[in-house]
């Protein structure tokens, strides 16, 4: 697992019980740290102590595969850690639409792909919470790996639908992360009346552009999965939102960003979208104490 957040320690631990698994932090030092052990809590409320092997990128040992969980930013490094130590493939499961720069990244000889989880989980106080199992998709050469995921308690399918998944997981960020970190809500916040038919504004004007990339639901089916996500992860805290209010750089090149980019290429406007992506990035330097740019 390259990526030590939240969601990689939860399939790390979950995978360790099945199949020899590491963990693969940014540091030697920072390896030293995890290596401590974390303290998981279950979606049942279930507490444990979970020790797995965490190295640093210099020392991590070859593997079978190599699955990337980072943000969006660290996609590059992740993916050249990831190619030199995958014997057969490596997998990403983040957030956004980074396919083409992972392949670039890992280097040629291996397979490279992007699947889609709706697997939750958070870091508080100290302890990194398991919010949901969710459901995983991964491309059918991952097969061997999916067994090894519903093993772990994690359900994963490898399939030729992984691309429709991959898609509608993207429009799920899309709707959510730019604008529970704008308003600052949690992910439930975004049900309540007078914020839902911002979200159902974006969805409308995000479909077309989507639907030009790949098998989509129509607009009212996608909402309504969208709110099931929100119904179920309501108390959560985005990972965009959380970024931005702990002052770290955001997905919101690899999600919003990817949009707008597709959007330009077929002559397409997104106000809302462009609005959301501005005031993120805005966010973001004032976080880091830089001036706006104009």
């Amino acid at each position: 697992m390259v990526g030590p957040g939240a969601l990689g320690r939860v399939f790390a631990a979950r995978l360790a019980a099945v199949v020899p698994t590491a963990l693969v932090a940014r540091s030697r030092e920072r390896a030293a740290e995890l290596g401590e052990g974390f303290e998981l809590v279950h979606p049942s409320g279930r507490s444990e102590r979970v020790r797995v092997p965490v190295f640093g990128p210099e020392e991590a040992p070859p593997a079978r595969w190599a699955v990337v969980l980072v943000k969006g930013p660290d996609t590059e490094a992740a993916a050249r850690v990831a190619g030199g130590l995958a014997r057969e493939g490596v997998l990403s499961l983040q957030n956004g639409w980074v396919r083409e720069r992972l392949r670039a990244a890992a280097g040629e000889g291996r397979l490279v792909d992007q699947g889609a989880t709706t697997a939750a989980a958070m870091r508080e106080a100290g302890r990194t919470v398991w919010v949901a199992a969710g459901e995983t998709w991964l491309p059918p050469a991952f097969a061997a790996l999916a067994e090894r995921l519903t093993e772990a308690g994690l359900p994963a399918a490898a399939t030729p639908e992984v691309a429709a998944r991959r898609l509608e997981k993207l429009a799920v960020n899309l709707a959510v992360n730019p604008l529970t970190a704008v308003l600052d809500v949690p992910n439930g916040g975004l049900l309540e009346p007078e914020l839902w038919p911002t979200v159902r504004d974006l969805v409308l004007e995000m479909h077309p552009v989507l639907a030009t990339r790949g098998p989509l639901p129509d607009p009212e089916t996608l909402l309504g999965r969208i709110r099931r996500v929100l119904a179920a992860t309501a108390a959560n805290t985005s990972s965009m939102r959380a970024d931005v209010r702990a002052g770290r750089p955001t997905e919101i090149e690899e999600i919003t960003g990817v949009l707008l980019a597709w959007g330009r290429a077929g002559g397409r406007a997104l106000p809302r979208h462009e609005a959301l992506y501005r005031m993120v990035r805005a966010l973001e330097q004032v976080h880091r104490g830089e001036p706006l740019e104009e």
